[in-house]
């Protein structure tokens, strides 16, 4: 991916993963967004032309919205508005998420509803052009009126000149990936960049939202989204290794309880085992277990929620949410205070998804201790030759299980807990960024606990078919000996006690590099 055109209306959370993460893709304004910045900005200095008072304009903000700022000391109100915000506190986000949210910032501005100056939007696609990353901590934002704390430490490193006392330290990055510690204004000056000094409206064109919380959650979810294709994968081969049955996957099963996923989880599944020489094979094994049999119905239900939630990030990456919005009336603007700088559908999205993921994450974990239970796999215990001097994979389920706990303790739901802010003017906030982060730890420790049933499954599928005879793990189904290949070209079969925790990682990053996406057609 070379270049990405932003017209406020084109953002997905697939291509915006891949960019926010490829330091070295160019972004450019799209020539309608630029006349539409352009238009709404001569339409608010044509406002401004009168008497009237337009909120987070010419007056204070919050609960001093009552207060009228002269026109001469608009520039000042916008200046003292980032530098007040500026209050975020703790770990820093990564890279990766600062830069999604200046990438999100820039679609909003896109629109051309948020009043600001063309050199506004030419400064964050030159800061980002030029690899300079402010530093964002991760705590401050209540979210609504979206992410100030965190968004004005954005905008602070585009507005701060040099000698200011108040530069922020941002991370630059060269030509070669390698990354530097600056001042802001420093690392401006040497891409032959200037700082912007803010006037009427701009400051709040640019904090006032919740595209930290987006991009957050949507870098979460890309993760969910490989890791769900991991865990459909991974299943069938557990449910192979277990010598299980597909009748459970029986379309006659589904069609008379027709909720889309599971039908669809269903099919995939049947799919993936249709050739194998594993299932089906033991005639007086009436049922499996509910972690193996009933998939479609848990995975199903899941991926119904994973896909509304990523539906509702990518209708918020591609909206105005700045408050108040300009909207073109004659040669002036109408401006309406309302609430879409309010992080609700964000933080609902992340709730739910995030006790989807959860419950994706223990079933998951079963299988595991399953297949490394002796008397549930009909294989040696903990799938090691030699139980008892040895003991294989046995801590892996251990790491699987303190996962599992780790994704049920997140699971509150930050949405239904509010404290107003702003002496009540703001009484009701939706703590959207602390929904995105616990999105995003759920979804590394999904990812984790994925890794670790494939890892274990394929070991438990080779240990059966070397007992079956079965030469060349030719008993696998089609699709699922690729996947088996896959892990196999990194992690070989575990003959002798050894750590784990490589092969683990290793298998993470054949999740997340995306390999595993051979049935993307299918889900």
């Amino acid at each position: 991916m070379n270049k990405i055109v932003l017209t406020g209306s084109d953002l997905t959370t697939d291509n915006f993963s891949e960019v926010s993460k490829s330091f070295d893709t160019k972004i450019e304004l799209s020539k309608e967004s630029i006349a539409r910045i352009k238009k709404c900005r001569e339409g608010l200095e044509n406002t401004l032309k009168g008497d009237r008072v337009i909120y987070g304009i010419n007056t204070g903000f919050g609960s001093l919205a009552n207060i009228k700022i002269d026109n001469d000391k608009l520039a000042t109100l916008q200046r003292n508005l980032i530098r007040s915000h500026t209050a975020g506190t703790g770990e820093l986000l990564s890279r990766e998420v600062v830069r999604g949210s200046m990438i999100l910032r820039l679609n909003t501005l896109a629109l051309g509803h948020s009043g600001v100056r063309i050199e506004i939007a030419d400064l964050l696609v030159d800061m980002l052009n030029n690899g300079i990353y402010p530093r964002i901590p991760r705590n401050g934002s209540v979210g609504a009126s979206g992410d100030l704390a965190l968004l004005s430490a954005m905008a602070l490193a585009m507005t701060e000149p040099e000698g200011s006392k108040y530069q922020p330290m941002v991370d630059m990055r060269d030509s070669k990936g390698n990354w530097t510690e600056m001042k802001s204004a420093e690392a401006l000056k040497l891409k032959g960049l200037k700082p912007v000094t803010l006037q009427a409206k701009e400051g709040l064109a640019l904090n006032n939202g919740c595209q930290v919380s987006n991009s957050i959650a949507s870098i979460a979810m890309d993760m969910i989204f490989k890791g769900f294709t991991a865990t459909i994968l991974t299943s069938t081969i557990s449910i192979q290794a277990i010598l299980g049955n597909t009748t459970p996957f029986d379309s006659r099963v589904h069609r008379v309880r027709p909720h889309a996923g599971q039908s669809k989880i269903a099919e995939v599944m049947l799919s993936l085992l249709w050739d194998s020489k594993l299932v089906d094979t033991e005639f007086s094994k009436v049922q499996d277990a509910y972690s193996m049999r009933c998939m479609p119905q848990v995975a199903g239900s899941a991926f119904d929620i994973l896909k509304m939630s990523k539906n509702t990030l990518e209708i918020e990456m591609n909206s105005a949410t700045d408050n108040p919005l300009l909207f073109e009336n004659g040669d002036t603007l109408d401006s309406i205070s309302g609430g879409n700088f309010h992080g609700a559908p964000i933080a609902h999205a992340c709730d739910i998804a995030i006790i989807a993921v959860t419950d994706l994450a223990s079933i998951a974990e079963r299988r595991t201790f399953r297949l490394i239970t002796g008397n549930h796999s009909g294989l040696p215990s903990f799938l090691t030759d030699n139980p008892g001097l040895s003991s294989g994979l046995m801590i892996a389920q251990y790491t699987s299980a303190n996962l599992v706990t780790l994704c049920k303790s997140l699971c509150f739901p930050s949405s239904v807990d509010t404290i107003p802010t702003c002496e009540g003017q703001e009484d009701h906030v939706s703590m959207a960024p602390v929904s995105a982060w616990r999105l995003l730890e759920v979804a590394k420790a999904f990812v984790s606990v994925c890794a670790i049933e494939l890892l274990v499954s394929c070991q438990a599928v080779e240990m059966r078919m070397k007992r079956l005879g079965i030469k060349n793990n030719s008993g696998l189904s089609k699709i699922t000996k690729k996947v088996f290949d896959i892990v196999r070209d990194k992690v070989s079969f575990i003959s002798d006690d050894e750590p784990i925790s490589p092969h683990i990682k290793n298998v993470e990053k054949i999740i997340l590099s995306g390999k595993l996406n051979i049935i993307d057609s299918l889900v």
